[in-house]
Parts: C-alpha cells; structure tokens; sequence
C-alpha cells in the first residue's frame, strides 16, 4: 500500500515545540514510522519554508519528504498559509500513483481532497485540532487562524472518505460542529514510543539546568494562550515557597504569537518568580525525552486539545499528570489513576492539585507506575494497526465493484478496452457493456464474409460476432442502446450506424450522408434517457467511454462520449474516458498480460478485422494495419480500482 501524507502548514522534520510544530508532528512522524514496519510506503507533501530544502528529502528513518512551492520559501505564521493552499494544490499535481490521501489539519484537506477525486483514491482526514466557532470563548476551542478556516473544515468532514479522530472529544466536534456522517468518523488514539520515553533510572539526579533542582514540574507546549502556560506560571506563584518546586517551560512561540512570550517573562517578574521558572527552546526527542523521565509532575493546563499527546508521553515516563479537564485530556489521562485533572483554569485549583501531589511521594509513585503499565498497551505498533484497518475499510468502500463501457460500434469494446475489461473481470469486478449500433455502416473484411455488405444478415453476424468476444472477456452484460433494458420509453428504439470518412491519415470525420436514424442525428435527451436506462439496471459504479475526440474522430464516437457524459453526471456518478496518452491519464494500466485474451475475443469480429498470427497485429476491414492495444489510461473521475 502507498500512502501520501498531506502535512501543508508544517513539516514532519520540525522540531515540536517550535514554530507551529508540536504534537501533529510528533504524531504523523511517529505514525508514518509505524506504518513502514507494517510494509505501507508512506510519503510525505509539505510546504517549502525554505530555499535550500531539496524537491525531495529523505530522513534519518528513510520516510521521503517533499517539499512544494506554496508562497514565498520562508516560514509563515500559520494564519496565512491558507492564502497559499490553491498554489500548494497546483505545485502538488497528481497523486495517482497512491492507494489513498490522509491530510493532516483543515489546510491540508482544503488542498488534496480535488487531487484525491481526481486520482480516484480515497481521502481520509485527521484534524488534529478543530477551531471554535466565532465569538466563542477561547476554552471552546482554538481559535480560526482565518476566516476561511471554519468552512474549510466543514469541507473537509463532508467531503472525506473517512475521518481518523484521535479522541472520543474531536470526534464529537467534528459530527457536531463540522456536519461529519457519524459513520464515516472512527477513533484511533495516539501512540506513544514506550522505548524513548520510560522512567528514569533509580539514583539517577540529571536535570535540564544547572539552576533547576530535582523534581521539577514540566510545561511543554507551543507558548500561546490557548496551552495556558500562564496558568502554570500562576498556579507555581500560590504553591508556599518552602514546598515550591522549579517550573521548566519547553516551548517557543510562533509568529502568530510573537509577543506572548515576553508576556509570559513579565509576568514571571510580577510575580516574583525570578529563578524559579526556566524556559527552554523546542527540543529534539531524545533530549525532550529526557527531560520528561527526570520531571516530578508534568503540568497540562490547555484550553483546548484534541487528545494531549505529551500526556501520554508522561506516562511512558512514570511521570504522573495534572491537566485540565478539557477535550482528550480526559482520555489520556486517567483522573486519580495516573494523574489529576482539574475542572477549571483557576490558578488557586491548579495550585491545590500540584500541592496534594508535591506533598504525597508514595501516591506519585504508584500514579507513575500505574501510568507506565497503561502506556505500554498505547504503543505505536498498536496504533499503526488500527490505522491500517480504516486504510483497508477506506479502500473497500471507495472501491469500483461494477463498471460499464459505452462503445459505439461492435470491436470497439475489445479494441479500445478489451485489456482493461479483462484485467477488472480477473479482479472479481462484474463489467457490462453497451453497444450503440450494429457498424451497419463499416466495411467487411475481404473474402468469404464480403457479401454480407449492405444486407440485414451484416447486422445479425456483427451481433454474434459481438456475443462471442463478450464472452471471451468475461463480461457480465450487454444491451444494444435503444433495447431494453437500454430504452427508456416502451417501445424500442434502433440507433444506426452514423458512417464516416477519412479526414486525412488517422483522423475521421462526418460522412457525407447519415441515416435519420443514425446515432448522430437522434435526439440528445432521448438517447440519454435510454443510456441511464441502462446505468439504473445494472446499478454500475462507474461509466467509461471514449474520450473527447473519440480516439480518431468517429462522429459515433464522438457522440458516445457526450451522451455518456451526460448520463453519468444525471445519475450521480464518476465518468472516466479511454485514454492512450498516458501523460494526461488518471489512472494507467499495463496488461501486457491480457494479450492472448485480448487477441482471442478480437478473433471473433472476423467481418471487421483480422489477427495475425503474432498476437500482437490486426489489420481492419479497410486495409489499416494496427496494434493489439494492451496498455491504457484512464482520465477524468476514477474511483479506485484494481
């Protein structure tokens, strides 16, 4: 399975804690590493915020990373990338070479969910964190970075295939706030890295600074209001001095942001906190890691978070939690069991959990432990698993069980898509095929079958002749447009061959003189109305024809193009076009495989064409020679298929 992962506004390779990153980077990186042990090739799309970051990049655990131009190579605050999402979809171009999309935040959706229809794959969408409506107050969730950014998550819950959220919390938001179908919404967890984080050893007195002593409590978020960093500084300033433990803060502010963190260092002044509160840059895992093992409590006093990942990274380390009771913090921490959660941002409130821990050690240790053995059931390898199971579900859903071909002419089914019928035929797909005339209007193949030319018994070879290399190819049914069940109103309806003649080498046009029963000359709604006839009977889920220019230009062709078009648009459903250009296709297909199957349904159009003994050359009625076509695309709206 090959998986893009959409991360628009950061990247996978940043440090959390820094900038915009924290725990989404943490989470898509780890989950990206989990999936590749499972044998899933996942890779990642994100913005150039620099120019000396290559096209593409490999890290240090082998995950590709590409970059795409999207504004100016420079970071951003987060409140205007989204200015840049169309040009980062542009730069993106197609994804057809993956099974399916997972965006990761609003923007990324906004970005990928076109190129997924386009590509026929499934898009499936993690938010990470949801904004809050306007006006709402700042602990109902994090505020819209943009006016657009509400909307675009509405798009992004509706137009999914499926929804991964992390908490039972975000999963409520997104059904309540984003008109998400409560069935296309699963839960999957964060994991946590039970080896990089685990509990420091017994005697072991490391500590972050020189000036910060033992048993630490620890903030680590990005520093912005909505992770109530001041809360922790408040809470720290109402703990009696004598019991006072040092506050370190791991963070840095981003550019949405960037006066707060002075902010936060006068009001550290203000309260005559000096020396007691140390801020720390963003750090790597490994240091990070470190950090958390050797502090007493970590401290999470969020507004608003959609599960709390650090949490989960406390428990690994034995460290027990006090967080607000907020979102998934309430899933990731057990209240009383492997930490406190406290119901308001009171400073006072926070205070009193910090201190009826402070003052019990033996009640520390058995949350810390009792959080560690909860955190070795929570590992990635779990996660990566259960992220595995929506991946398939999204893939089964969005599958093609049924596709039918609209030809215009007996042969154009084999030599147009006889391999691609084939190949989905072999892959458990049921194919029908509509056949619009009966080539009354084609030459014959000199020698004993040339006197059927221009008489009825033309018709009924060509319909046997049809019959057999259906057959052959294994389709499921067939209707000659204008018969039941291809018609509409009660009586039937024959759609004769429109005839053509040669523009100049390979391209056809018009014939002079055309039936007024041609299928050219019909009524447009009539034979549309008889095409989703057809379409409603078989209950097909998706519709291929010809291209635009039919191929060559057969006006027969031509018109099965529009007519099916527009059958398939009045019904709902995808429309994908033939294609031998493999540059503009969606979708390609090498069956070199199907050759002999191809060569043997051709065989029985013997009035139209001959096969040669090679398998690999016919030559038609007219004396063209061609090829046996076993390569092909598809364009336009493809579903995922085989």
């Amino acid at each position: 399975m090959r998986v893009a992962f959409i991360s628009l506004h950061t990247s996978p390779a940043e440090r959390a804690g820094t900038a915009d990153a924290g725990g989404m980077n943490v989470l898509i990186r780890a989950l990206a590493k989990a999936l590749r042990r499972t044998g899933v090739d996942v890779e990642f799309f994100t913005r150039r915020s620099s120019p000396q970051q290559p096209d593409v990049d490999v890290l240090d655990d082998g995950i590709v990373l590409h970059h795409v131009d999207a504004g100016p190579a420079t970071p951003l605050p987060k409140s205007r990338i989204d200015q840049h999402i169309d040009e980062f979809r542009a730069n993106l171009g197609s994804l057809a070479g993956f099974d399916l999309v997972h965006s990761h935040h609003w923007m990324s959706g906004v970005a990928a969910i076109p190129l997924a229809r386009e590509a026929g794959i499934p898009h499936l969408m993690t938010f990470h964190s949801v904004a809050a409506h306007p006006n709402s107050p700042l602990r109902d969730g994090e505020p819209p970075e943009s006016p657009a950014r509400i909307d675009g998550e509405v798009y992004c819950a509706t137009h999914s295939e499926l929804i991964l959220a992390v908490s039972r919390h975000e999963a409520a938001v997104v059904i309540g706030r984003c008109e998400a179908d409560p069935e296309q919404v699963m839960i999957v967890r964060p994991g946590v890295d039970t080896e990089l984080f685990h509990p420091a050893k017994p005697g072991d007195t490391w500590t972050p600074a020189p000036d910060v002593a033992a048993g630490y409590l620890l903030f680590a978020a990005r520093l912005q209001p909505l992770k109530g960093p001041d809360v922790a500084i408040r809470a720290l300033s109402l703990i009696p001095a004598e019991e006072r433990p040092d506050l370190v803060m791991v963070g840095q502010v981003s550019e949405d942001f960037a006066a707060y963190e002075a902010e936060l260092h006068g009001l550290v002044d203000e309260l005559g906190l000096a020396g007691k509160v140390t801020f720390l840059p963003g750090q790597d895992r490994e240091s990070f890691a470190r950090i958390m093992r050797h502090a007493g409590i970590m401290v999470v006093p969020s507004h608003s978070e959609t599960f709390g990942l650090v949490a989960l990274e406390a428990s690994a380390s034995g460290v027990p939690t006090v967080a607000a009771s907020a979102g998934g913090l309430t899933e990731a921490v057990a209240n009383h069991s492997t930490g406190e959660l406290v119901c308001c941002h009171e400073p006072e409130d926070w205070a009193a959990a910090l201190l009826s821990l402070i003052r019990d050690p033996e009640r520390r240790r058995r949350m810390g432990a009792t959080a560690r053995t909860r955190a070795e059931t929570m590992t990635w390898a779990h996660v990566a698993d259960r992220t595995l199971q929506a991946y398939r579900r999204a893939i089964a859903n969005g599958a093609v069980k049924h596709v039918t071909f609209l030809h215009a002419h007996p042969d154009d089914e084999t030599l147009a898509s006889g391999a691609l019928i084939a190949h989905l035929v072999d892959e458990g797909l049921k194919v029908s095929v509509l056949t619009a005339t009966r080539g009354e209007m084609g030459e014959v193949v000199p020698g004993p079958l040339s006197a059927l030319a221009g008489t009825p018994a033309l018709e009924q070879r060509r319909e046997a002749e049809l019959a057999g290399a259906l057959d052959s190819l294994g389709v499921h049914a067939h209707a000659y447009l204008g018969m039941p069940p291809a018609r509409a109103e009660e009586e039937p309806r024959r759609y004769v061959d429109s005839g053509m003649r040669w523009i100049r080498e390979g391209l056809a046009g018009p014939a002079e003189e055309s039936d007024e029963n041609s299928l050219c000359a019909a009524d447009e709604a009539e034979a549309v109305a008889d095409i989703v006839a057809f379409l409603r009977k078989v209950g097909t889920d998706l519709v291929v024809s010809y291209d635009d220019d039919g191929g060559y230009g057969h006006p027969d062709h031509v018109r099965m193009h529009h007519l099916s078009r527009a059958a398939a648009e009045q019904l709902g459903l995808p429309f994908a076009a033939l294609t031998t250009n493999r540059e503009v296709a969606s979708r390609w297909f090498d069956l070199e495989g199907q050759r002999p199957r191809v060569a043997k349904a051709l065989r029985h159009h013997r009035t139209q064409l001959t096969v040669h003994d090679d398998d690999r050359s016919i030559t038609h009625s007219g004396g063209q020679p061609d090829s046996i076509v076993t390569s092909t695309g598809l364009r336009g709206e493809v579903p995922h298929l085989p």
